[in-house]
């Protein structure tokens, strides 16, 4: 629990830090959304959407990057077993817990939630719109992120490299030798739920989101990318995750936190945002203008 409050004062230390740098900058033509405004609410379902629709606004840029991820994931699918066995060897159960007990924070919803209040706190202190807006678009990304884990998991239900201990009510583990290859299929239990990472999915998210914010500042985008890398790495480390649980999981997090910070690069007022029912030869279907 110390480990909690101690990266939650560094955070406020940094939020402070960021906001104070920000405010002597003029923001006379920023729009500065609140929590429960009815703009901000209805941003969830446009920006939704926007994160979705991302691949059909990708560049020669964009499909070279997702060509190398989906090359990395493919190849670690397929070493899955090898990158576990050697991760195995090189570390003992005791020092995976000590690095995941760190590690781990930064994709933990009980630390996410509150540094993302604290930072809209700190936000509405200093009047800052910038910080506002960021915690705002974390929200969403987290949101986003938690979602998308929960679906991915209970529809595939992979086993995870250590079997969660079976309590008296549950069903014995089909296997408890590691093995990358087994996948029950949807809803066949609760229990297995290692494809995606939700741990490098949200921290990931929220990574992409702070950086795209601040593109200005190279090291918000370094601290955040690096605390995400080292969250995914200690998963596996842990050994709760397969190699290809945590890339699946921080490249869908990134796709998740990219989208909601493009929806507020391009539409910037929610309002200006129209969505109206479109009628073809092929059916009923929506359009989004922007």
């Amino acid at each position: 629990m110390k480990r909690f409050f101690l990266i939650l004062f560094l955070l406020t230390v940094v939020g402070g830090q960021l906001s104070l740098a920000q405010s002597t900058k003029s923001e006379s033509n920023s729009k500065c959304e609140t929590l429960l405004s009815k703009s901000y609410l209805k941003s969830y379902w446009n920006s939704g959407l926007t994160v979705l629709a991302q691949p059909l606004h990708y560049d020669w840029k964009d499909w070279t990057v997702f060509g190398g991820v989906a090359a990395a994931a493919t190849l670690s699918f397929i070493y899955d077993d090898e990158i576990y066995n050697y991760v195995n060897k090189t570390f003992t159960d005791s020092q995976s817990n000590t690095i995941s007990q760190y590690s781990d924070v930064f994709g933990e919803e009980l630390f996410i939630v509150p540094s993302i209040a604290l930072t809209y706190a700190i936000s509405a202190i200093n009047k800052d719109c910038r910080l506002r807006n960021v915690s705002l678009a974390a929200l969403q990304s987290f949101i986003y992120a938690e979602v998308a884990s929960a679906g991915i998991k209970v529809l595939t239900c992979r086993m995870r490299p250590t079997p969660v201990p079976n309590s008296p009510f549950d069903t014995p583990s089909p296997n408890p030798v590691p093995n990358s290859q087994q996948w029950l299929g949807p809803f066949a239990t609760f229990e297995s739920t290692s494809f995606a990472s939700g741990h490098s999915m949200r921290a990931f998210a929220l990574a992409s989101t702070v950086a795209g914010f601040y593109p200005d500042k190279t090291w918000v985008g370094i601290v955040s990318y690096s605390l995400a890398t080292a969250t995914s790495v200690g998963r596996v480390i842990s050994k709760e995750h397969w190699a290809s649980d945590v890339i699946v999981g921080a490249a869908l997090g990134y796709f998740i936190g990219r989208g909601v910070v493009k929806f507020n690069e391009k539409i910037g007022n929610v309002t200006n945002v129209e969505i109206q029912p479109i009628t073809t030869n092929y059916g009923l279907g929506i359009a989004v203008k922007f």
